[in-house]
Order: C-alpha cells, then structure tokens, then sequence
C-alpha cells in the first residue's frame, strides 16, 4: 500500500519543474519584451498625460462657454424658428451661387472710375445709368446695393468735372458738341426718377449753359506760351487777334448746341445768356484796351490797333454785338494826345530857348545867317524857307508839321473839333511866349547883345503873325483834308508876304535917304560942336549891330 502510494510522486514532481520552467522562461520573454519596446511604453505614457491634460482644458471652457449657450438656446426659441433659420440658409446659399455676379457688381465704381480716366464717355454713362436700374430693382434695405450705388454717383461728380476741364482746353466742335452731350445724358440720368422733370430738366440745361460759358471764360483768359519777346504793339495786336478768334468760337459754338434746343422750346434764355457773356467779355476786353492803348506813343501803331479792333467789332456783329461805336472813346482821347505832347513840347523848347538867349544875352542861336528867299512856298507841303533865319520858329513849325503827320496816319473825324481848338490854344500859348520875351528884353538893364535881342524879338512876333499862324492854320486843314479852305489860307499868306515885302522894299530906300541926310548933319555936327553924353551912348550900340 504504501509503495503503491509512493509510486506516482516523481512524475508530479517533473510536472511542478516543467511549470516552473515555462513559468521563468514567460517571464523572461516578458522582460525581453518590455526592454525592447520601452520607447513605445514611454510614448503612450506620455500621449495619455497630455490627453489628460486636453480633456481638462475642454472641460474648462466648456464650463465658460455654458451660460452663453442658455443665452442663445433662449433667443433661438423667443424669434427664430426652425423654417426662419431654413429660410436663411437658403437665402444664403442663393447668394453663394451668385458670387461673381456680385463681384462684378462690386467693381462697378472702379471700373467707372478707369472709363472716366481713359476718356470713355459712353461707357461711364452706361454704368451710371445702370446704377439708376438697380436703384430701382432693389429696395433701400439692400445695403451693399445701396453702397455700391452711392459710389458710382460720387463717380458721377467726377465725371461731370472731367468734362467741365475739357472744356477748359482748346477743343473743336466736334469735341466740344461731344462734351456736352454727355453732360446732357449726366443731367437726364440724374434727373430720372424725380418728380416734375421737365422743369427741373429745364433748370438743368440753363445751368449747363452757365457752366459752358465759365469753362469756355477759363480758356479765353489763358495766355498762350510764348519764348519770343515781341513789342508792345505787336503784343497787343496778338492779344487782339488771340481775343477775337475765341470770342467769335465761343459764340458760335454755343449757337449751334444750344440755340436749336432753345428754338425747340421756344425759350430765349439762352439767347439773353449768351448776349450778357458777350457784353461782359467786350467790356472786359475794352478795359485791356484802354490800359494798352494808353502806352503807345505812336500813331502808326494806334492805326494797327484800331483796324484789328474794327476788325473784331465787325466779327462781333454778326453775333449781335457790334461795339465799334465804343471804340472812340478810346482811340481818340490817345490820338489827340499824341499830337497835342507835340505841340506843348515844341512851345516849351521854343519858350526855354528864349530864356536861355535872353539870360546869356546872346542872339546868335535865335538868327541864322544863310541868305534864303521870303517868297512863301507855292504849296502847303513845303514850310516857308525864310523861317530859316529863325531857328526857333523853324523847330517850333517841324514839330507841328509832325503833330500833323501823325493825324495822316490816323485821322479820326471826331477829333476835328477838338483838335483845332487845340490848334489856337497853343499857338496862342507860343504868340504869349513871344510876347513875354520881347517885354523882358525891352526891359531895361538887359546885359549883352540888347539891341539884336530887341529887334529879334519884334522880327520873331511878326514873322509868327504873318507867316507862321497861316501856313500852320492851312497845313493843319489840309492835314484834315479841307484842301479848299488850305488852299484859301495859302492865297492869304502869299498877298501878306507880297505886302511886307513891299513894305520892306520901301523902307529900305527909306533908309538909305535917311541915312545920308543923318550922315551929313553928323558930319556938320562933329565940325561945329563938341560930342555929347547922349551921342557917345548910341556909338556902341551901333557897333553892337555891326557886330
């Protein structure tokens, strides 16, 4: 019994080794496996931490964002409902699809405002008239409609200054006619839609015509760029010619755009209009006149000035503003003072060279020794040729004679009358100053060659009454053209001429006579008695005269 108990314990014995074996060599596979994958332990170590860490962070907001939540679960449940939020989810989707037809509507105002810098009129004015249609297609809640539609209309004022500086410039008719029809179409797009438009398009199209003439002024006063330096006279016939070929442009290109319209609608504004622009611009340009005219010193170039004016006045004519009865008030004020600085000149030289004798006490400078004849001239063309024995009054009738030359180059009628009057008024101021001359030679106390200056001074008033007042009373009424009433003067200064020298004929022999009886009573007086004070006073003077 005993050894059938004792029999099996070895094998069990094998049974508990061989577990034990497996047991050890499990553990050790395990062990080989873990060092082997360590990194990969650490790694999903690490990863649970930060996920640990993530799970905390969302746990956190989410406690924050929960108020927040109640809030918009409350107002989703008081207005929206689910066919609200379903209806805008369309909405929106409709508006996706439509995306870049909104980007086009977007690029409107740039893309006018690249027409209105590339000068594309009817491209710009096609946008804008676009904005009118959507203007009206969409209500005032669409607000990127809105905005977009506010910004083509501030391209709009762009465009409208663009086409006003146009018209600044030198443009032809076929640009300016362009310019203004579209700033017509400017007017109708932003009249459209209003209410009573024919009377606010009326008012539109008297504004534009304003604006038309104020561009149109803008050029008008522009001065054109000149490198070479010309003459005043010169300059001013440009300016001239400049301002007429303008004014006359400007005028007919308003005629012919507005005055069919104005013919259409049988108003006359704009013909008032154009007729008040015209008087404002001829006022203006006779005032540039009159400060120009004023600097001349010239009559040739007064003449010049005066045909381009008359020239302008007549161009003006046939747009109903002819102004050359305004010319005279201009040209003949400076034609008259041209001629009359003549005449003072020559009388204050003539009254200065009689002092000058008269203080040094010489009458050489007033007397010439050349011997010519005192036969007046034949003619008023030629000066009498015996004024040459008188200096003075040979000056004093060349300057009159120039005075009378400048009326050749530019004779005005209306200057007749006051040009004469002139005319007596200086030959009465030179007749004075020969009368002063000869008081203060015969005054007594003159020092030097007394008795000449004496005899000089009643010479020279003789010769200015007989000779001088005549023959320029006669050449100026042949410088006017009054060749019968010269002529008649003429006559008159030959019969005088022929009387005094007549006179001076008889009073030579007269003299001669005189003088020998004067020789024989001198020589009976030196033979009987003794020489006098009075006598010895005379001998110098005639010595003087010999001299």
């Amino acid at each position: 019994m005993t050894d059938l108990l004792s029999c099996p314990a070895p094998a069990e014995l094998d049974e508990r080794q061989v577990a034990k074996a497996a047991l050890e060599a499990a553990e050790e596979q395990l062990r080989s496996l873990c060092a082997t994958h360590a990194g990969t332990f650490v790694a999903v170590e690490r990863r649970g931490v930060a996920l640990s860490a993530a799970l905390a962070d969302l746990q956190e907001r989410i406690s924050e964002v929960e108020p927040n939540v109640a809030n918009v679960q409350q107002v989703l449940e008081d207005g929206n409902t689910l066919a609200e939020l379903s209806e805008k989810h369309r909405v929106r989707r409709r508006t996706l699809l439509q995306h870049s037809s909104l980007l086009e509507l977007l690029e409107l105002p740039s893309l006018m405002d690249a027409c209105v810098r590339s000068n594309l009129y009817e491209e710009a004015l096609s946008i804008a008239s676009f904005a009118n249609t959507l203007k009206r297609r969409h209500t005032e809640k669409n607000v990127v409609v809105m905005r977009v539609i506010k910004q083509i209309r501030s391209r709009q004022s762009d465009l409208r200054r663009h086409l006003l500086f146009r018209l600044k410039q030198n443009v032809t008719m076929p640009q300016c006619l362009e310019v203004v029809t579209a700033l017509r179409r400017l007017n109708s797009i932003d009249v459209e839609g209003c209410q009573n438009i024919d009377k606010m398009h009326d008012g539109m199209d008297l504004k534009l015509q304003v604006d038309f003439l104020e561009a149109r002024d803008a050029w008008l006063e522009s001065s054109p760029r000149t490198t070479t330096t010309l003459a005043p006279s010169e300059q001013l016939l440009d300016t001239i010619e400049r301002y007429r070929t303008r004014v006359f442009e400007i005028g007919t290109q308003f005629n012919a755009i507005f005055r069919a319209s104005t013919v259409k609608t049988g108003s006359s504004s704009s013909i008032s209009l154009l007729s008040m622009w015209l008087t404002r611009r001829v006022q203006s340009f006779l005032t540039m006149l009159s400060s120009s005219v004023n600097q001349m010193d010239d009559s040739a170039s007064l003449r010049d000035a005066l045909e381009a004016c008359v020239f302008f006045s007549t161009s003006m004519g046939r747009l109903g503003c002819d102004f050359t009865s305004m010319l005279l008030q201009i040209f003949e004020p400076k034609m008259v003072s041209l001629v009359v600085n003549q005449w003072k000149e020559s009388v204050s030289s003539l009254e200065e060279t009689l002092k000058v004798c008269r203080d040094a006490g010489v009458a050489g400078p007033l007397t010439s020794s050349s011997v010519v004849s005192k036969t007046p001239p034949a003619s008023l063309e030629q000066p009498p040729r015996h004024l040459l024995s008188y200096p003075p009054l040979a000056r004093l009738i060349n300057a009159y004679l120039s005075g009378f030359n400048e009326l050749r180059r530019c004779l005005l009628p209306g200057i007749f009358f006051t040009l004469r009057n002139e005319l007596k008024r200086s030959l009465k101021t030179a007749k004075t100053s020969l009368e002063t001359n000869q008081r203060a030679v015969n005054a007594p106390g003159l020092r030097g060659e007394a008795t000449q200056l004496r005899e000089v001074a009643e010479t020279m008033i003789t010769t200015f009454d007989t000779v001088v007042e005549p023959y320029l009373a006669g050449a100026f009424e042949v410088a006017l053209g009054n060749y019968a009433a010269g002529k008649e003067l003429l006559n008159k200064l030959v019969q005088k001429a022929e009387e005094v020298e007549d006179e001076d004929e008889d009073g030579i022999q007269n003299g001669d006579d005189d003088a020998g009886e004067n020789g024989d009573k001198q020589q009976n007086d030196e033979e009987g008695t003794e020489d006098t004070p009075g006598i010895e006073a005379d001998i110098p003077e005639q010595h003087d005269i010999v001299e």
